[in-house]
C-alpha cells in the first residue's frame, strides 16, 4: 500500500506540474499593476488532480464489489490517497482568500466552488459508471 501511495504522489506531482505549465503558457497577460488576475491565480493543476481522483475513487468504489479484495485498499487508499490533495486545495483557497486583491478573492470563491461541486459530481459520475460496469 505504501508503494501505491508513493506512486500516487508521483503521479499527482506530474499531472499538477504538466497542467500548471500548460495553463501558464496560455496565461501570458498580466494586469497593469503586475498583479495576477483571478484567472491566473486559479490553481488549475490541483483542481484537475482532485477531479480525476474523485472520479477514479467513485469508479473504483462502484466496481469494488466485483474486484479482488486487495484492489480497493491498494488503489483507493494507497494510490488515490497519495494522488489526491485535499489539504493543498484548502491551503490554496485560504491563500487566495487572505490576499488583499479583490480578483484573488474571486478566484478563491471560484476555486472553492469548483472543488466542492466539481469533485462531488466527478465522484457521483464515477460511482454511477462503476456500478454500471460489468
Amino acid at each position: 500500500m505504501a508503494l501505491a501511495g508513493g506512486a500516487g504522489a508521483v503521479c499527482r506531482y506530474l499531472v499538477d506540474g504538466r497542467v500548471t505549465a500548460a495553463v501558464a503558457r496560455r496565461r501570458s497577460r498580466r494586469t497593469a499593476a503586475g498583479r495576477r488576475s483571478a484567472l491566473e491565480a486559479m490553481p488549475v493543476g490541483t483542481i484537475v488532480v482532485n477531479l480525476t481522483a474523485c472520479f477514479a475513487l467513485g469508479l473504483l468504489t462502484g466496481w469494488a464489489g466485483r474486484a479482488p479484495a486487495w484492489v480497493p485498499g491498494v488503489l483507493g487508499t494507497g494510490f488515490l490517497g497519495g494522488y489526491s490533495t485535499f489539504s493543498t486545495a484548502c491551503v490554496e483557497t485560504a491563500r487566495l482568500l487572505l490576499d488583499d486583491a479583490g480578483p484573488l478573492r474571486l478566484a478563491a470563491l471560484a476555486h472553492l466552488a469548483a472543488m466542492t461541486a466539481g469533485t462531488l459530481a466527478a465522484a457521483a459520475l464515477g460511482l454511477w459508471l462503476g456500478g454500471a460496469a460489468v
